[in-house]
């Protein structure tokens, strides 16, 4: 070891401090092109896939939202903006949707075909629903006037048929017990009807204002024969059968008002369970993009917490190889130094004995001042790279924490 030049022996130094600077190299653009990779795929994949599931969810409550305002739209001019406008949001929502297919979104994130499945279907099912909702609410809206003045003029002649029976034929009631019989039934009857017409008002299930009618309409026929006896019995009612006539058409005929509104009630009981049918779509699919809005997240956050380690590793490696290198460096200079120190001092004990000598080393101490020129600026080299390797954790730090914000 000893026979080897000082010349070679900084040569063979620069020639290590060269590797260690091109492995350095190797690796930094290794990291780099790792962070770029994941950089890429967070702003190319993970971000917009995130935007717009966070679209499908505006046009989701806007598509809520309107579906409501439908249901309780109170004429023809509300229900066809609000009708406008929800036929809007579907669209817009259908979009929205083929957009994230259109992404390959199951490509990146195979957990979201089953819920692009599923909210394909929720989509087709909400379309045939809306379709079916509005229709229901322009019928409802353009009979509802007529039911509404129907049912009131029925029931001003149900009022009239019994203060007429109560004016005309209490008194003969009184003075005749057949009179007075046929007097209670009818009266009971009444009681019945108009029971039998709060209920049909009142009541919310199909089932139940199908058997209302049919118990209203059953009541009448034993109503008109008992109405027809006391009236041919009591002349002074010679009014009320008109008032009957028009009570048992309203009651028996398919065009009748009880008809009428209970055609009108069954539509009324159909809309909202269209509008819960709606609004139970809706809300599995907001369960359904809440999940793949979480998917997506996870998948970011592990890719930032990813670059982070990397970045933190990284900066690690720096603080430990940098201060390593520096000391490699200024070891070989220093041998170098102490070399030439050794060959001055030599040369000047042999000046007298030799003078090529002394050109020799000068050529030598020549190379060596040149090499050590060379190490240094190789040294220069390599702390000016490290300086980009830190501008480049810095800058990706930087990327992570705008992502966090995000």
């Amino acid at each position: 070891m000893n026979r080897i030049s000082v010349i070679h022996r900084l040569y063979a130094g620069f020639g290590l401090l060269c590797l260690i600077i091109v492995c350095w190299g190797a690796f930094n653009i290794s990291i780099m092109s790792s962070f770029s990779g994941a950089t890429d795929r967070l702003t190319s994949d993970v971000f917009p896939l995130s935007g717009s599931i966070q679209e499908m969810e505006a046009h989701r409550s806007e598509t809520a939202r309107y579906s409501v305002e439908v249901v309780a739209a109170g004429d023809q001019k509300v229900l066809n903006s609000q009708s406008d406008r929800l036929s809007g949001a579907l669209s817009k929502l259908a979009d929205s949707l083929d957009a994230v297919a259109a992404s390959d979104s199951t490509a990146m994130f195979p957990e979201l075909a089953a819920v692009n499945e599923s909210a394909n279907a929720r989509l087709a099912e909400l379309q045939r629903s809306v379709k079916a909702i509005l229709g229901i609410k322009r019928q409802l809206l353009s009979v509802s006037d007529s039911v509404n003045s129907g049912l009131s003029d029925f029931l001003a002649n149900n009022g009239e048929m019994k203060r007429t029976l109560v004016r005309e034929g209490t008194e003969p009631a009184g003075q005749d017990i057949y009179i007075r019989d046929l007097f209670t039934t009818v009266m009971e009857n009444l009681a019945n009807i108009e029971l039998l017409i709060m209920q049909m008002v009142s009541t919310e299930n199909p089932s139940e204002l199908n058997a209302i009618v049919e118990n209203l309409r059953f009541n009448t026929s034993t109503f008109e024969q008992d109405m027809s006896a006391l009236v041919n019995e009591v002349p002074r009612l010679e009014g009320l059968p008109s008032l009957v006539e028009r009570f048992l058409a309203a009651v028996n005929d398919d065009a009748g008002i009880i008809s009428q509104y209970s055609d009108y009630r069954q539509s009324r009981l159909e809309l909202d369970l269209l509008a819960r049918k709606i609004d139970l779509s809706l809300s599995a699919m907001a369960s359904e993009l809440d999940e793949a809005r979480k998917i997506v997240a996870d998948r970011a956050s592990a890719s930032v917490f990813a670059l982070d380690e990397t970045a933190l590793n990284s900066e690690q490696l720096v603080y430990w190889l940098l201060p390593l290198v520096v000391l490699i460096a200024l070891a070989r200079i220093g041998s170098a130094v102490g070399r030439i120190h050794q060959g001055a001092e030599h040369i000047r004990h042999g000046m007298d004995e030799q003078e090529n000598v002394s050109q020799s080393v000068a050529r030598q101490v020549s190379e060596i001042s040149a090499s050590v020129a060379e190490s240094l600026e190789s040294i220069d080299e390599l702390v000016t790279t490290c300086d980009r390797l830190e501008d480049s954790v810095t800058s990706i730090e930087s990327l992570m924490a705008r992502f966090r914000i995000h």
